[in-house]
């Protein structure tokens, strides 16, 4: 490229800048400052966005890894009680689910449903034995449980016992109508002396506060809706239950942004993997 030719460019640049700015200048002032307030706002919320949107997405994802860690935990669970009542583990998510709910349904509508017993999925039956305390658990297990503060009536009663080494009285509390009825038994009450009431306030675990079903879809991951996997090692002992990977499991946001579920993790042989990792 010759002087010429620079000279030639560098003066059609010069012309270009010089028209801009004739444009510029000769726009009205109030459409200027209606041009530069707008510029300001776009930056603002283009800041924003930057800054608020990733927040907000990654918190997101600290919602779906939280959920498909539950739903995979939950599974855990009925496996286990299916092992108790069965002495074997079971793939098959949906009549796992099925069979562990009908066996708690038909505890809560008959306590003495113990021992073995035949619970009907899709009308088959199917033969297990159900220890004694199985519906306390399955109570206590698949529930949202609530801490509720409650009232206590207390009654305390002052009584008189014989003292046989002493020759003499001694005056015992005892709190509760059922430690009253032991001494009463006993040959060395002499009377009830006194009795005075009170209250006192307890932190309790409402467990029937939120009681949830095994339905189909805690079998599912909560992004892509896929089925977790549920696998029995050649042994048929270890039981593994692990994510499902997919494409799905990434979803655009925002147009610029992703939100990406990665690998929640998987349950080997009862252990999560998330524990091992911290």
């Amino acid at each position: 490229m010759n002087s010429d030719q620079i000279g030639q460019r560098q003066d059609n640049t010069g012309r270009e800048e010089s028209g801009f700015s004739q444009w510029w200048h000769s726009l009205p002032h109030d459409l200027v400052n209606v041009i530069l307030d707008w510029g300001v706002v776009l930056a603002v919320v283009l800041l924003v966005v930057v800054i608020y949107v990733p927040k907000a997405i990654w918190a997101q994802e600290d919602l779906a890894r939280d959920e498909s860690r539950r739903r995979m935990t939950i599974i855990q669970a009925a496996e286990d009680f299916y092992r108790a009542i069965s002495d074997n583990y079971t793939t098959d998510g949906r009549f796992l689910f099925q069979l562990i709910s009908q066996t708690h349904d038909s505890l809560i509508g008959d306590t003495t449903f113990i021992g073995e017993q035949i619970v009907y999925v899709d009308g088959l039956p199917n033969t297990v034995d159900i220890p004694e305390i199985l519906l306390i658990q399955l109570d206590t297990t698949f529930t949202v449980s609530r801490s509720v503060r409650d009232t206590m009536l207390d009654t305390t009663y002052a009584v008189a016992l014989w003292n046989e080494e002493r020759s003499v009285e001694d005056t015992v509390y005892i709190n509760g109508s059922k430690g009253l009825s032991v001494l009463l038994e006993n040959p060395a009450y002499l009377r009830t002396v006194d009795t005075t009431h009170g209250s006192h306030t307890e932190l309790l675990n409402d467990y029937a506060w939120f009681r949830y079903r095994l339905t189909e879809d805690l079998l599912k991951n909560p992004i892509s809706g896929l089925p977790y996997n549920i696998q029995l090692d050649s042994t048929g002992t270890v039981l593994t239950i692990s994510f499902p990977e997919s494409g799905l499991n990434e979803q655009r946001r925002f147009l610029f942004f992703k939100f990406k579920a990665l690998d929640h993790g998987e349950i080997i042989a009862g252990e999560p993997s998330w524990r091992r990792s911290g």
